[in-house]
């Protein structure tokens, strides 16, 4: 199941086929969608929101910092699932710099003690604005490339081939480990600052690395009946299917879209209460990341769907599902970009051009 944020025409050109006959906002969605692919104006604007996320500038991270933090407020308000009841309640964020979701768990739970995994600023993260340790007892940090993690995979060093462009930057710690975790954030998301500082190899499958090696970690140290909020991307892709597919087994999933940001993108995020991580749906899944995991980083390639005989099947006993939980979203994203800037209706379009303006 490894996740990537591209996929093979023939599955997108199946689901969508699928969720159009059957979904009246998913519909809509993909004709704005569309409309906006060939919008220049769109495209300046989304590159624009790159360069400021790539932005190291010390404003651009409070900025940041502040979104998370309105985010995580805004999660709390709709599924309530940073208040943690027990005394002696932990929090694991992975991907955690700047800070953010910690400091709203912090807000709702002042009891809960937090670890926190994050790339360091060396390596193209973000830089670590929550105080922690000295500052905040209730803190603690660990600075790591989690996709380089070789040891929750279940490998040690001699299992590395010696010409293997990362060898000397694999990791054999496991952090954390044997601890459990009432809520675990997966926030991570591959950083264009990171990508300069990887190899070759890792350039078209790092997503898929990135969210395999986040929900390995995840769901090895989570508590059962423990919750899970994740970000992901498009509600629609193949791999997103799979991976609500599997969490609705073993879980209490929601889906949720902040209106803080994320609004005219794909991204929202999952929200997995009681999860069950010791039920065989979830480690064969846990297999199955590990699998992929190993596909990417020692065979340099990412899992496509070209004649996935599942795809059917899995729409089939899961489609009606996939739009009960969907339309929300796509509704969030369908609104605002009916209201983006860039956006004019073809009527509007006409009458201006009309009109000379």
């Amino acid at each position: 199941m490894a996740m990537n944020n591209t996929e093979p025409a023939g599955p997108r050109r199946l689901i969508s086929e699928f969720l159009e006959a059957r979904s009246g906002v998913f519909r809509e969605l993909s004709e704005l969608r569309d409309e906006g692919w060939k919008n220049a104006q769109a495209d300046q604007h989304f590159e624009k929101q790159r360069q400021v996320a790539d932005n190291g500038s010390w404003k651009m991270q409070k900025i940041f910092y502040g979104l998370m933090q309105r985010i995580g407020d805004e999660i709390q308000a709709a599924t309530h699932a940073l208040s943690l009841s027990e005394p002696d309640a932990r929090v694991l964020d992975i991907c955690m710099a700047p800070g953010g979701y910690s400091v709203s768990a912090l807000k709702y739970s002042p009891h809960a003690r937090v670890s926190g995994l994050t790339l360091p600023v060396a390596q193209g993260g973000h830089q670590l604005l929550i105080p922690y340790g000295r500052k905040d007892a209730r803190v603690s940090v660990r600075f790591a490339d989690i996709t380089m993690l070789a040891t929750e995979i279940g490998l040690t060093a001699i299992d590395i081939p010696e010409d293997h462009p990362d060898k000397a930057n694999f990791s054999f710690e496991r952090m954390w480990a044997g601890e459990l975790y009432d809520l675990v954030f997966c926030d991570g998301q591959v950083l264009r600052t990171h990508a300069m500082h990887i190899a070759t190899y890792r350039e078209r499958c790092e997503a898929g690395r990135l969210m395999c090696s986040q929900l390995l970690f995840a769901m090895q140290r989570i508590k059962p009946g423990g919750t899970l909020i994740v970000l992901l991307h498009r509600v629609e892709m193949w791999k997103t299917i799979e991976l609500l597919n599997t969490f609705d087994q073993i879980a209490q999933i929601e889906l949720f879209k902040p209106a803080a940001v994320h609004r005219t993108r794909g991204s929202f995020y999952l929200v997995a209460k009681n999860v069950r991580p010791c039920e065989t749906v979830a480690l064969a899944a846990v297999a199955e990341w590990k699998q992929a995991w190993k596909n990417a980083t020692f065979s340099g390639f990412a899992e496509t769907d070209e004649g996935n005989e599942e795809i059917p099947r899995l729409l089939e006993s899961f489609g009606e599902r996939l739009i009960e939980l969907g339309d929300p979203i796509w509704k969030i994203q369908k609104n605002a970009l009916k209201k983006a800037p860039w956006f004019k209706s073809r009527a509007t379009r006409a009458r201006d051009e009309e009109s000379g303006s």
